[in-house]
């Protein structure tokens, strides 16, 4: 894979700124339920933020709102009897209800399901379910908590704030170590448990919000350097157009780089070439507002859903950095963003993220053979730039920094393309160039089991957590194909079991994207790094 092409003699001032299985949501497309909000964290279902109050009826007629449950720890499950890993983690809520219900309320969500359906699913299950259940009949309130993997549970602590989230089934050790993290995230309270489950990772705490002369902050403001150009010195695309993959054809090689973005059954691909010079495009998919970004100093390309508090929100390039980059705006707040961290470090709302969404870099030809109908981002930005030509010259592939970074590791070269995540409060890295050996690991960062994953085709690159109800699975690639050890079954590379045990069940991904190893490294200080 080309990362630099070709080098252009142009004087430029550089400013750049999980063990679990899905099903995908068969159902219409997520929004914000619409609340008045006087003070407190705001309304939403990110981590941290206060969760959107409902009122559903119960299958027991009683109508009940999600505030009524105030002053204990809530657990909202959303599920469906077409959902077979809601079906397998319903017994272990039941568990939980009679061994924590005096302290814990679970409230089982039903997605668009009729009363009929429900019960006579309910009928037939081994288990009497005695907790809460609720029926969203219209898929509202799913729709407003954004579901789009199923079965998806929110633990609230006592003041009816998201504590932790939770994507697939979970068993009852997993339930009781989420609710006692929710607890711990409240400051405990007489209904806390004696003790944590026994072996409970913390995640560590994220960074303190700081006021300094006035100013919100999250990071050293000493840290935040100019680049050179000022605010929206480099535009950011706000309109953008899109032109079919043959038309694409005319002016991108089948070696140069894009970000592949598939959403919401759109897919879009965004030239390197252009990016370059925009580094941000502000783009809708089916009416959901979709940030694009990419910082050339990082090589990261990272995309989110753009909605603060429920609202789409543009962003552009402030011109500023931290450690080497780009830090975006927020044209409604001007809060300044780090792209790598995903959130907000300077003003209004510091210490909020973003959304993300799985972006892939890779070459324009293997992206077009994935997606033969893509979109393709067109030249035709209204804004004159070389495109083609790439101001960073030999930059990608020296040892050059144009900026200081707080940390700097010398494990690796600083350009070397790695892939990292932070699971459990610890840090991992995986360089491309040893996947490509490698092919498929079977890991563990934190307390999570991964499966790190290079398609040979592709050469993209996910990670996945790999444990299955209490199966934790080992994998392997012979013969050009990837098997689980435990039973044999064949997956691709999107995670996808196409035959054997597990066949039509997907594994969920973690969103880990490309960055050069000094700037994963500048972010996440004492990384582990991958060695076969």
């Amino acid at each position: 894979m080309s990362i630099g092409k070709t080098p252009v003699l142009i004087i430029v001032i550089v400013a750049i700124v999980g063990s679990i299985l899905i099903l995908e949501n068969p159902f219409a497309s997520s929004s914000v339920v619409k609340q008045t909000q006087t003070s407190g964290p705001p309304i939403g279902t990110e981590i941290g933020w206060q969760a959107p109050n409902f009122s559903l009826q119960s299958l027991s007629g009683e109508q009940l709102s999600l505030n009524d449950f105030r002053g204990k720890i809530v657990i909202v499950n959303f599920w469906a009897s077409w959902c077979p890993f809601c079906v397998e983690e319903m017994p272990e809520f039941e568990k939980l209800n009679r061994e924590m219900g005096g302290k814990v309320v679970v409230l089982g969500i039903n997605r668009a399901e009729t009363v009929e359906k429900q019960n006579e699913f309910l009928n037939s299950l081994d288990t009497k379910i005695t907790y809460k259940l609720l029926s969203d009949t219209d898929d509202s309130i799913a729709k407003a908590y954004n579901i789009r993997v199923m079965p998806t549970t929110f633990f609230l602590n006592e003041n009816g704030v998201i504590a932790q989230k939770k994507l697939g089934p979970l068993t009852l050790d997993e339930m009781k170590q989420l609710v006692a993290k929710s607890y711990i995230e409240a400051g405990g309270g007489e209904n806390a448990p004696q003790e944590p489950p026994k072996g409970q990772n913390i995640i560590k705490a994220e960074p303190q919000v700081q006021i300094t002369n006035g100013v919100k902050h999250i990071v050293p403001l000493n840290k935040i350097l100019s680049g050179g150009p000022p605010k929206d010195g480099i535009p950011s695309i706000d309109k953008p157009k899109f032109i079919s993959s043959g038309e694409a054809n005319k002016f991108l090689n089948d070696d140069d780089l894009v970000l592949g973005l598939y959403f919401d059954g759109v897919a879009r691909a965004y030239p390197r070439m252009i990016l370059v010079w925009h580094e941000i495009v502000n783009d809708k998919i089916n009416g959901k507002p979709i940030l694009i970004t990419y910082c050339p100093l990082c090589y990261t390309g990272a995309t989110f859903i753009r909605t603060i508090n429920g609202e789409g929100v543009e962003f552009g390039v402030s011109g500023k950095l931290y450690n080497s980059d780009l830090v975006m705006y927020d044209r409604k707040t001007e809060s300044y963003w780090s792209q790598i961290l995903g959130q907000a470090i300077v003003g209004e709302l510091a210490g909020l993220n973003l959304e993300r969404i799985h972006v892939d870099t890779l070459e324009w030809k293997a992206w077009k053979k994935l997606h033969p109908k893509t979109e393709v981002l067109s030249k035709d930005t209204g804004i004159n730039r070389p495109y083609g030509q790439d101001p960073y010259g030999s930059y990608y592939q020296s040892r050059e920094l144009y900026f200081p970074v707080e940390n700097q590791d010398n494990r690796l070269h600083p350009k070397s393309v790695v892939y990292g995540v932070e699971l459990g409060g610890r840090a991992k890295a995986y360089p491309d160039a040893v996947l490509a050996k490698v092919i498929v690991v079977s890991d563990v960062v934190g307390d999570a089991p991964l499966l790190v994953a290079r398609n040979p085709e592709t050469q993209t690159v996910r990670i996945f957590e790999r444990k299955i109800g209490n199966a934790t699975l080992e994998f392997e690639f012979r013969n050009g194909k990837l098997y689980d050890k435990q039973t044999g079954s064949e997956w691709n590379f999107e995670g996808f079991a196409i035959n054997g045990k597990y066949a039509n069940t997907q594994l969920v991904s973690t969103i880990a994207p490309a960055h050069f190893w000094f700037a994963w490294a500048a972010f996440k200080p004492g990384t582990e790094l991958f060695q076969p």
